[in-house]
């Protein structure tokens, strides 16, 4: 057995404005706040395509978005963590929907409550709770890859791109929908900003502690 000291994985930066593909259905581009990593917009789907978390309405973003959609893009979807102004004109450029989700966003037609999912061609995506903080919040997750979209709402550690997370006001809500998490075994935590969280057991036994 080698005593040879075992190298850290090396995490290949966020750039912002680029299209990162972190799964076979999940794709990430950060907006460019200055040449620095701002909020992860995501892209989920091959023939239809979700958005969540548009971002603001920021040209250069948009086109980044609208670009890696082409005439894919159906839905928009928000988790309230992040300006999500950009939804507007996105929807108008490609005729997508936005979905709106009680409490989050602007109210529209089209609503979906937690617990709902929405169904794409090739994915299924479920509207989760995310109590506990002092603003509403919401997460989706993303059932064949068992990753969760989780907005600003569970607490990240990377140091490269550090977010000011809401107050937390309700430990025990907080803590009752984590334990709800660890029973679906999620392979991923995708936030709001940062890097995609790929060993999710660990962060949420981190989170109970």
């Amino acid at each position: 057995m080698s005593d040879d000291p075992v190298e850290p994985e090396v995490i290949a930066p966020i750039v912002p404005g680029v299209a990162r593909a972190l799964s076979p259905l999940l794709r990430r581009i950060a907006l460019d706040v200055g040449g620095t990593a701002g909020p992860n917009t995501y892209l989920i789907g091959i023939d239809e395509i979700v958005v969540v978390d548009p971002g603001p309405d920021v040209a250069s973003h948009l086109d980044a978005v609208a670009g890696c959609c082409g005439d894919r893009l159906r839905w928009i979807v928000s988790t309230g963590a992040a300006d999500a102004s950009g939804a507007a004109s996105l929807a108008k450029r490609s005729g997508a929907e936005i979905v709106g989700v009680p409490g989050i966003g602007p109210a529209k037609a089209e609503q979906l409550a937690f617990g709902d999912t929405l169904l794409g061609t090739e994915f299924r995506l479920t509207v989760m709770p995310a109590p506990g903080l002092d603003v509403a919040r919401v997460c989706f997750l993303l059932e064949e890859e068992r990753v969760l979209l989780s907005g600003d709402w569970f607490p990240i550690d990377d140091p490269d791109t550090p977010v000011e997370r809401p107050e937390l006001v309700d430990p025990d809500a907080y803590r009752e929908a984590v334990e709800g998490l660890r029973r679906k075994r999620l392979r991923g935590i995708a936030p709001v900003i940062g890097h995609l969280v790929e060993n999710a057991k660990v962060a949420l036994d981190a989170a109970l502690e």
